[in-house]
């Protein structure tokens, strides 16, 4: 594990189904809904989610699949906002670790009805992201695409995180991205049982931590973050916006639905990290849940939550973003670990839009409706995915000295 600092975050980008850029983050801490019918997804009746809206791909991404075009999208503004490409590490020095978790579903699909040419092939891979960022970027250093359900891009910067720690590198672009509204993949889920019913507002539909929650809805875009070593930044003279502090990964692999009663990986999980981070329970000011709005998962995560963090649960700020801007299957934990280091930036928790009836079984201040003004010194992102992949990430505010 990496010394203290040893970690940092210094470049962010966001592709979210209520625009483009950092500047769509805003909407999402007003609370305000993406979720909609999407009459335009034919075989699957009365379907719902988040889609980005006017979106131009990228000079040069013409012919990938729609879900790298988001990727490089947020790389590009990530990799702006490091200032990577001015006096950053050589290109042998820079990782690519960004995920596809199902490839690219559109390239696929046209591939399955028989349209079939190597751009379409190349297009369809789950490293299609991650080859098409490297070569833009002419990076020659590891290049990766875990695919690990919806905790991929969890893990994505995890990988990117341990390579920077150990020296591999001193730079890594790491994140995921996801455009899955599509029938093939909306029929799946909705067969599984997990999608909200959209009924008559399907803005209100999703509802995290809610007595009345029954699912979540897809949504799609894409979260990168550059991550470098803390003497490459400070080279650089590039200012730290988050410090990656630790992280442990594991998994409850029973079904792909599956919960463990009363979360105990999961918890065990969060004690790894913030003993990795040197962080004690009661310096964890706010969790970034995974919070899918499902009954199973939403109950199992504050309980795994209650049991690592013990009394000092009480006074955390938790949220689930997912009611704003849909669940982003393999890109969820990247996009809500960017959102997660704009929390600590802000100093403002993001709310849990729609939650106006809380679960009493819960029993955590899940900060419903409106953000809410705090300075946060360590948040924890959990990550999880269908199959019971699961992990944990402590994130700090630079500066924040570990406890031990």
């Amino acid at each position: 594990m990496a010394e203290p600092d040893g970690v940092v975050i210094t470049g962010l980008g966001l592709v979210l189904p209520h625009g483009v850029g950092l500047r769509a983050a805003d909407a999402v801490f007003a609370g305000t809904s993406a979720v909609r019918r999407l009459p335009e997804i034919r075989g699957v009746p009365d379907a719902a989610g988040a889609a980005v809206r006017d979106f131009t791909p990228p000079v040069g991404t013409e012919n990938a699949d729609r879900a790298t075009q988001f990727a490089v999208a947020a790389a590009d503004e990530a990799r702006l906002g490091a200032r990577l490409g001015e006096n950053g590490p050589p290109p042998n020095r820079i990782a690519t670790i960004l995920s596809l978790s199902k490839g690219g579903v559109f390239a696929l699909a046209r591939c399955a009805a028989g349209r079939i040419n190597g751009d379409f092939l190349a297009a369809a891979t789950p490293d299609a992201a991650a080859r098409t960022v490297a070569a833009r970027f002419g990076l020659t250093g590891p290049l990766g695409s875990p695919m690990t359900a919806c905790a991929s891009g969890g893990h994505a910067l995890l990988w990117g995180a341990t390579l920077v720690a150990r020296g591999v590198v001193d730079a890594a672009i790491v994140g995921a991205a996801e455009a899955s509204l599509h029938p093939l993949i909306l029929g799946s889920y909705r067969r599984m049982g997990v999608l909200a019913p959209p009924g008559e507002d399907p803005a209100t539909s999703v509802r995290p931590f809610s007595a009345t929650r029954r699912g979540f809805a897809v949504g799609e875009g894409a979260g990168v973050l550059v991550l470098e070593s803390g003497a490459s930044a400070a080279r650089r003279g590039t200012k730290p916006l988050a410090v990656v502090r630790g992280w442990a990964a594991g998994c409850h692999a029973a079904g792909m639905t599956d919960m463990e009663e009363g979360g105990p990986t999961l918890a065990r999980l969060i004690g790894e990290a913030l003993r990795r981070a040197g962080a004690r329970p009661d310096e964890v000011d706010y969790v970034h849940a995974h919070g899918t709005a499902t009954a199973a998962n939403d109950l199992a995560e504050a309980q795994a939550i209650r049991a690592a963090l013990g009394a000092a649960s009480d006074k955390i700020s938790l949220s689930s973003t997912k009611a704003s801007h849909g669940h982003l299957l393999g890109a969820a934990a990247a996009v809500e670990l960017v959102l997660t280091v704009l929390a600590i930036e802000r100093r403002l928790v993001p709310p849990t839009a729609n939650l106006t009836d809380p679960d009493p079984a819960i029993r955590l201040d899940c900060t419903p409706l409106r953000a809410r003004p705090r300075p946060i010194r360590c948040a924890v992102k959990i990550a999880s995915g269908f199959g019971g992949q699961m992990l944990a990430l402590v994130l700090a505010k630079p500066g924040v000295p570990a406890a031990r």
